[in-house]
């Protein structure tokens, strides 16, 4: 940890507590909690509460709160409230406050450990949100309020990966990945030289995979940012498995033709290597 943020947290708990109506807990997310923060890091603070006030009433206390608070920005309602955030400058440290209905984040974790996934198409994470991101937040994050204890509830619930839900993301993301290497309109892409086509296809397979690999090693996908570190450590999975992702995403050449071709086939045998992981796992489990 590249700084310590408690003296922040304990300043800003107040001010997080009036945000709720009844229940609530408070939580230490984010790379703070795993260990991987560094300068360019936020104070990422999850709330859980039934209901909150509404975003308008959140910035004008934020507002109101005290003098280093700035450039507040607020969405997420009470009314149908699921979740919603709070995100504002203190002290030039950026503060991500993150708000969750209690009640959707259980059916969530019990959705998830039967093997049911949602994936929502939103502005704000480039593949989109993963409804298991919400099971690799409450692994990681450290509990800073829990006054009713659900939150030490949801971390042991969560604290074994769910066999079903590892299950369903091979599934999914692999035969998404399997879609392209020999597809017709890539092939044909890469001979026209449509690099942007092209390039959206590399990433979206690299994406696939590394949800596969994840899967694979009984981890939590936990979101898109730093994962050439949060790859690291996964012990199953291809042979320099980072390093060829980042090669294929950002090679540092000029994309011509023979390039694209020889990318194609690096795909085509990272896709290969990946396929004979799941396929030596499901005869260990026979």
């Amino acid at each position: 940890m590249v700084a310590d943020v408690t003296p922040i947290i304990r300043e800003l708990l107040p001010l997080l507590r009036l945000f709720c109506r009844g229940e609530y807990g408070v939580a230490l997310g984010g790379a703070h909690a795993k260990g991987i923060d560094d300068r360019e890091s936020d104070v990422d603070l999850y709330v859980f509460a039934r209901e909150v006030l509404s975003a308008e009433e959140r910035t004008r206390l934020c507002q109101r709160y005290a003098d280093g608070v700035e450039s507040v920005v607020s969405w997420g309602e009470s009314d149908g409230f699921i979740q919603g955030g709070t995100d504002f400058s203190f002290r030039q440290q950026r503060i991500e406050c993150w708000l969750r209905n209690t009640d959707y984040v259980s059916g969530i974790i019990a959705a998830c450990r039967e093997g049911v996934v949602k994936h929502d198409l939103v502005t704000w994470t480039v593949m989109g949100f993963y409804s298991y991101c919400t099971l690799s937040d409450l692994h990681k994050m450290i509990p800073v309020e829990d006054p009713q204890g659900f939150l030490s509830r949801w971390k042991s619930e969560v604290s074994v990966y769910p066999p079903r839900l590892g299950e369903a993301i091979i599934a999914e993301h692999l035969h998404a990945a399997q879609f392209w290497p020999d597809n017709p309109h890539y092939q044909g892409a890469i001979e026209r030289c449509d690099i942007i086509y092209t390039a959206g296809i590399v990433q979206q397979v690299a994406h696939n995979l590394i949800q596969v690999v994840f899967a694979l090693n009984r981890e939590y996908f936990p979101g898109e940012k730093r994962l050439d570190v949060t790859m690291g450590h996964l012990p199953l999975k291809p042979d320099r498995f980072t390093e060829r992702i980042i090669h294929l995403i950002s090679p540092g050449v000029r994309a011509d033709r023979a390039f694209l071709r020889g990318q194609g086939g690096e795909l085509g045998k990272l896709v290969g290597e990946v396929e004979a992981l799941v396929a030596d796992r499901e005869a260990h489990h026979r």
